[in-house]
């Protein structure tokens, strides 16, 4: 038998009374609430403490309870994702966590917890009769038409191929953590040598891409980006300096997103590896394979079947791939065909990863044409 303790999914508490401390009309959607209602859902909720590693629901569960966070850390966990984190009084736990039907998600007490659970069916008829939100509430007209097109603009932004796919809860924490800046035109928004912080999307206007010539104090022109266009990825997955400045060539608007939540929330998602002889299967199914090296190192060395795509043309191709297909990225030992996964997300593309990448089939012949020289998988951000 087992030594592991047995987690129970949280069940309906005994009843609690919620501490007047607690400001219900924080949480939404609660906000639009009148004083009646609020002391209605104060009345009919239910309070429990739990302590870590409780579990709180399971991935499927079709309960009929809103769980609020009032205090502690919780972890959201999705078959074959993640771990997010929902920390109490975070811009993300001022909605029910996670609160889709079926569960879509597992979700675990992180910390010592205390939780505020509301009858999901009681919250949807007081809804049906929440009052028009006062006067004395709404902005300025102005600064309201602004932040409805701000809202509109992540939106769009959350609706994209690359946000669209993604589990419910890395939605959640992505519409508070996203943020909205504006720029105006001539300002670098990177530049090329600094340390990458972010991941961008433009929302409106448009920018430059320009990199520095050796020895020279000239500048090349790469590309222009527009509205829909990320960039940063390469700096922020590779852990390297930015290759290139991103200047605006109007007054525009960016979302980003920090480093951190962008490799959890993001990137990791998109991450998925398949070995040697999955590739070989999905071959024969159709699957088509990309190595994704500079083409000298695909002259030297290359897999039967695999079709050259050098990352700085995939970068400016991505979107004129066969959507329908199935795609496999390889190079030599992962940065590149990690860069790659993403660039092709970003498209709504299905791409997987070869595990270990070339470098760990050099030692078998099957397949090999030629063994790979030192140092192709060097300065992949200098491609971009």
């Amino acid at each position: 038998m087992s030594g592991e303790a047995v987690v129970q999914p949280l069940k309906t508490p005994n009843k609690k009374q919620i501490p007047e401390s607690v400001d219900l009309s924080a949480f939404e959607p609660f906000s639009s609430f009148s004083a009646e209602m609020l002391e209605t859902v104060a009345r009919e909720a239910s309070l429990e403490r739990l302590p870590p590693g409780r579990r709180i629901f399971n991935q499927g569960d079709m309960d009929g309870k809103s769980v609020f966070l009032l205090s502690g850390q919780v972890a959201l966990i999705a078959e074959g994702h993640p771990a997010i984190t929902i920390k109490a009084g975070s811009n993300e736990a001022l909605e029910a966590v996670a609160d889709s039907r079926p569960r879509e998600v597992t979700a675990l007490a992180r910390s010592s917890v205390t939780l505020m659970c509301v009858a999901t069916e009681l919250l949807y008829e007081m809804n049906k009769t929440t009052p028009m939100v006062s006067v004395e509430k709404i902005a300025p007209l102005d600064d309201s038409k602004e932040n409805r097109s701000r809202s509109a603009r992540i939106e769009w932004v959350l609706n994209s191929p690359l946000f669209f796919r993604l589990p419910s809860p890395h939605v959640q924490v992505l519409t508070r953590r996203l943020e909205e800046i504006c720029v105006k035109a001539g300002v670098s928004v990177v530049d090329e040598g600094d340390e990458g912080d972010y991941y961008y999307v433009i929302t409106k206007g448009s920018c430059v891409v320009t990199r520095s010539v050796k020895g020279t104090d000239k500048k090349s022109r790469l590309a222009e980006l527009g509205i829909g266009r990320g960039f940063g990825e390469s700096a922020l997955i590779d852990d390297t300096p930015h290759s290139s400045t991103v200047t605006m060539l109007e007054d525009g608007a960016l979302v980003r997103i920090p480093k951190s939540e962008f490799m959890t929330l993001l990137v990791t998602p998109y991450l998925k590896r398949v070995s040697y002889e999955q590739m070989l299967m999905m071959q024969d199914e159709g699957a088509v394979l990309l190595d994704v090296r500079i083409h000298s190192a695909f002259e030297k060395m290359s897999l039967r079947g695999s079709i050259n795509l050098p990352l700085a043309t995939l970068w400016k191709a991505a979107s004129i791939l066969d959507k329908s297909k199935e795609y496999v990225v390889c190079c030599d030992i992962g940065k590149r065909s990690t860069i790659a996964a993403f660039l092709m997300a970003q498209q709504g593309l299905n791409a997987r990863i070869l595990e270990g990448g070339l470098h760990n089939l050099q030692e078998q012949d099957d397949g090999l044409n030629v063994a790979p020289e030192e140092g192709d998988e060097a300065n992949v951000e200098n491609e971009l």
